[in-house]
């Protein structure tokens, strides 16, 4: 006869046998569903998990692997309750809050991943995964000084982790540290243990490139294609940095053979859209940016790309979106990108009070991140005015007789003051190279020193333009901002003239606060546009009585009235042959880079003058003020 204790033995192997096939059970299904995974079929793998969880299977494993597989499958809120469903039966395993987290990342629900990433450091101080994700996190927020503090301490941990020096060297170009962003760069690079480089031979074109180191940065892009030619982000950086060199043509060459590589990436279709607005070729614009958004609806860059010119009128279900889609949860660039496209919806459709509520909202949002700040520009041409044109310290060489120079005309003014239109006119003369918006002159006076003498910032301006084109007779520099050297330029630089560009300074203050600069520190505040305004026009004004012999005022609003009659009298007092050509600017096939670029493709009219009427609310700060100004108080009435 069995004792009671022999009983227990038998029950308690029971048990253990019972326990073992249970696991064994569940092993050999995670292992099936591993091999389907890795076999591409990642819905027989989703099969397996949810038959497990049906069965009221809940190990870590399971939990965990179906999570991830969720996540890869964008199914988030499945993803998200077997996180947390795991999170409490096993509190303690650190990979699931880094998982989640990265979850709420992606959602934009910053403080819930912030809060997950915390006590995974706390349960593991070591678990650098964590570490790197949390540094993440702070870059997500903005928080480069503390992303960058918290990835240290991940490299202290694992000194051979080279994704961890990447980001590092990632977060030093965020900051604007170049030069220490490459030299981490340029040791991962000669790191022989590192098998794959084209990340981080990528990540250093950038570097060079936002170092104003072309040629490097160009040199790498294409060693990159050559050793990876199917890499596909490698022609996008590459079309991105012929791009910002003006070299549209070849910028566009390589954006399509990047698709002929790699027809998956939606940010090339929006890259070749904004490639040909710029060229005029309108209709091909409209066509890349839209098969972008038709590969990802949240291309947010792209609706507004596109609302500067097309009314979505034959896409409904994409003006749908745009007109709904929520903000919160949002980057704040891409809230303020949708605000400013709803607006010229809006405006399009005449619906000027909502059109006026989001551009309000945009620069409101665009402020956060771009604040708005006149200040730094009124001191900088105040102090040039008082050391050029009222002390005249002017410790530079003459080389006003020099005739043997190319002709250099100077378009300055207020941004969307018509300079675009002008300097499409005057490029019609075939002796012209129009130089654009260059910071030549600006680098070479910024540098200027009154107390040392025999500086010559005429000869290094030539120097440098020559490069450009070195057969040129004439040169047209439409920095606006070059208003603030005319003291300079006038006595100067030889062989040169400055046109000064004005506009109706209501039309002119609403139409930058409708355009989305982003380099322009006062465009998110109407007074603060106004009061920019109204010192540029004071300035101007004493600028244009002293050098009258050289110094041409152009009248945007009388131009687009009487076009022959006042493009006549530019070109007579340019001293250039007459052509009626010269008033037929949308012919002319040139490159555009600004924010005129679709406009210029029509022929001139007037539609736009006093525009500001029917934002009359929005612009009460700019009444006010030009009310209060003796010569600008009279276009209230007009």
């Amino acid at each position: 006869m069995k004792g009671f204790g022999d009983n227990k033995n038998i029950n308690s192997d029971k048990i253990n046998r019972v326990k073992k096939n249970k696991e064994f059970f569940l092993k050999n299904k995670l292992d099936l569903a591993k091999n389907y995974l890795l076999s591409g079929d990642a819905l027989q793998a989703k099969k397996i998990y949810s038959q497990l969880i049906n069965k009221g299977i809940t190990s870590y494993d399971l939990l965990f692997s179906y999570a991830l597989l969720s996540r890869n499958c964008s199914e988030f809120k499945l993803a998200k309750e077997l996180l947390i469903q795991s999170i409490s039966r096993y509190p303690t395993q650190v990979d699931h809050y880094i998982l989640l987290a990265e979850i709420l990342r992606l959602e934009k629900d910053f403080s819930r991943a912030q809060e997950l990433l915390l006590t995974a450091c706390k349960i593991n101080p070591r678990h650098t995964n964590s570490i790197y994700n949390l540094s993440l996190l702070y870059r997500d927020l903005n928080n480069i000084e503390e992303a960058l503090s918290t990835i240290n301490n991940a490299i202290k941990l694992a000194p051979t982790n080279y994704i961890y020096k990447l980001l590092k060297a990632d977060l030093l170009k965020d900051k604007n540290n170049l030069n220490e962003s490459e030299l981490i760069l340029l040791e991962l690079y000669s790191d022989k243990k590192i098998d794959d480089k084209k990340d981080i031979l990528l990540m250093l074109s950038t570097v060079k490139r936002l170092n104003s180191k072309f040629k490097e940065s160009e040199k790498i892009l294409l060693e990159i294609i050559k050793l990876y030619p199917k890499f596909g982000q490698a022609y996008l950086n590459l079309s991105d940095l012929y791009f910002d060199n003006k070299l549209l043509i070849k910028a566009k060459k390589v954006a399509l053979e990047g698709l002929g590589i790699d027809p998956d990436i939606p940010e090339m279709f929006v890259n070749l859209g904004v490639i040909c607005r710029n060229l005029g070729e309108i209709n091909e614009s409209k066509k890349y940016l839209l098969k972008g958004l038709s590969m990802n609806k949240k291309l947010f860059k792209c609706y507004y790309d596109l609302s500067t010119f097309y009314d979505f009128s034959d896409h409904p279900k994409e003006l749908k979106y745009l007109l709904n889609v929520p903000l919160n949860g949002l980057k704040q660039e891409d809230i303020f990108r949708i605000c400013f496209a709803r607006a010229n919806i809006f405006h399009n459709q005449k619906e000027f009070r909502n059109a006026a509520k989001n551009y309000k909202l945009a620069n409101h949002y665009k402020s956060k991140i771009y604040p708005s700040n006149k200040n730094s520009l009124i001191e900088k041409s105040m102090k040039i005015k008082q050391t050029f044109f009222i002390d005249k310290e002017l410790n530079l060489n003459n080389n006003l007789n020099n005739n043997l120079n190319p002709e250099l005309i100077f378009i300055v003014g207020m941004p969307r003051s018509g300079s675009t239109l002008l300097e499409t006119i005057l490029s019609l003369n075939q002796k012209v190279v129009d130089l654009g918006e260059i910071e030549i002159l600006p680098d070479i006076m910024n540098k200027f020193d009154p107390t040392v003498k025999n500086q010559d910032p005429y000869e290094e301006y030539i120097k440098n333009v020559s490069k450009l084109a070195p057969k040129a007779k004439i040169f047209t520099d439409k920095n606006l901002f070059n208003y603030m050297y005319c003291p300079v330029i006038n006595k100067f630089f030889s062989n040169s003239k400055i046109i000064l560009c004005l506009r109706n300074p209501l039309d002119n203050i609403l139409s930058i606060y409708r355009e989305n600069f982003i380099k322009i520190p006062f465009s998110t505040s109407i007074k603060e546009i106004t009061e920019m305004y109204i010192h540029h026009y004071d300035l101007m004004k004493s600028y244009s009585e002293a050098y009258s012999k050289n110094l041409f005022v152009y009248n945007y609003d009388e131009v687009v009235i009487n076009p022959s009659f006042e493009i006549r009298k530019i070109i007579d007092w340019l001293g250039w042959e007459w052509t009626e050509e010269y008033t037929a600017p949308h012919k002319n096939k040139r490159s555009v880079f600004t924010a005129s670029s679709e406009q210029v493709r029509n022929p001139i009219h007037s539609k736009s003058l006093r525009g500001w009427k029917k934002y009359e609310d929005l612009l009460e700060p700019a009444l006010e003020l030009i009310s209060n100004n003796r010569d600008l108080k009279k276009y209230i009435s007009q």
